[in-house]
C-alpha cells in the first residue's frame, strides 16, 4: 500500500512538472500571436488618422498606452501608469520615466490618458521619446 502511494505521488509530481514545461512552451508562441494581433489592430485603427500623428519620426512599434500620474517639468520626468510594453519587455505598472525632450511635457497633467513611445537607453534607462494625448 505505501509503495503504491509513493509511486502515485511521484507520478503526480512528474505530471505536474511536465505540464508546467509544456504550458511555458505553448505560451510563448501564443504571446507572439497576441502581440502581432495587437500590432495589426493598432495599425488598422491609427495608421491613417492624421489627428493621431506626431511630428516626430515614428518607430515601427506601436505606441504604448497609459495614464499620467505626475509631471516633473523641472527634472524632465513623467510618472506613467501603463499597460505591458512588449517591445521593451516592460510589464504593466507605474514608473518614473526621463523624457528625451522636456518640451513634450508641456500641456501634460495628472489624469491625462496618453500614448507614448519609450526606448531603452544604456541597457537600463527607459526614456520617453514621444507622447501624445489619447483622451
Amino acid at each position: 500500500m505505501t509503495r503504491n502511494y509513493i509511486l502515485g505521488l511521484l507520478t503526480l509530481g512528474a505530471t505536474i512538472a511536465l505540464g508546467g514545461a509544456v504550458s511555458v512552451a505553448v505560451s510563448s508562441p501564443a504571446l507572439a500571436l497576441q502581440t502581432s494581433f495587437v500590432n495589426e489592430r493598432y495599425d488598422e485603427l491609427y495608421a491613417d488618422d492624421p489627428a493621431n500623428c506626431d511630428l516626430a519620426e515614428p518607430s515601427d512599434e506601436p505606441l504604448a498606452a497609459g495614464k499620467v500620474v505626475a509631471v516633473d517639468r523641472a527634472d524632465g520626468k513623467i510618472t506613467l501608469e501603463y499597460r505591458p510594453i512588449p517591445h521593451v519587455f516592460l510589464e504593466g505598472g507605474t514608473r518614473v520615466f526621463q523624457v528625451e525632450d522636456p518640451a513634450i511635457l508641456k500641456g501634460r497633467s495628472a489624469g491625462d490618458k496618453v500614448r507614448f513611445e519609450v526606448e531603452l537607453e544604456g541597457g537600463h534607462n527607459y526614456i520617453v521619446t514621444r507622447i501624445e494625448n489619447s483622451n
